[in-house]
């Protein structure tokens, strides 16, 4: 009978334990358990479910921190496009502005060398507001407004090379 009276207690311990082995993760969520018994709390301990919990979110963190670091170096990225495209209008505004200066001196001293020529004259007008409209082409980074100063400029160019086979052909 003796022996009955210990089997009991130590078949109920075996049954508790066991019963705690069943738990899984989910279900040993520490917000969750504020409330339960010290046995669920020793059966999650003991399952591994806390650790396995803790790994699992371990793994979660370090791939945030993946995507995270993946959206720096992807905005990095961009800042650097953008001061790229920055630097490449700075470029192309001082490139037109050096194209201004030399168009302008060539139109002047056509014009004061044969003042004349109204024929000429009326070229070298043409010239200058070609390149009129050159300048008041706004000059930014997208594809439309890079076509569009690329269109002013040829125009420009081609008045120009006019301008030059006329006067050339003028001073023969």
């Amino acid at each position: 009978m003796k022996m009955r009276s210990m089997l009991m207690p130590m078949v109920l311990c075996s049954a508790t334990l066991l019963a705690g082995c069943a738990v899984d993760k989910a279900g040993c969520d520490p917000r969750a358990m504020r409330d339960a018994g010290l046995f669920t709390k020793m059966n999650c301990d003991f399952s591994g479910s806390y650790d396995a919990r803790a790994a699992d979110k371990n793994a979660q963190l370090q791939a945030e921190q993946k995507n995270n670091e993946l959206l720096k170096q992807a905005l990095a990225d961009l800042s650097k496009k953008n001061e790229l495209a920055s630097a490449d209008l700075t470029a192309r505004r001082s490139q037109i502005a050096g194209m201004n200066r030399s168009v302008s001196a060539y139109l002047n001293q056509l014009k004061n060398s044969n003042p004349n020529n109204v024929a000429l004259q009326a070229q070298i007008a043409k010239a200058n507001a070609q390149l009129n409209a050159l300048n008041s082409t706004p000059i930014s980074s997208s594809p439309a407004s890079t076509q569009a100063l690329q269109a002013q400029i040829d125009k420009v160019q081609k008045e120009i090379q006019t301008l030059s086979s006329d006067y050339a052909i003028l001073s023969k």
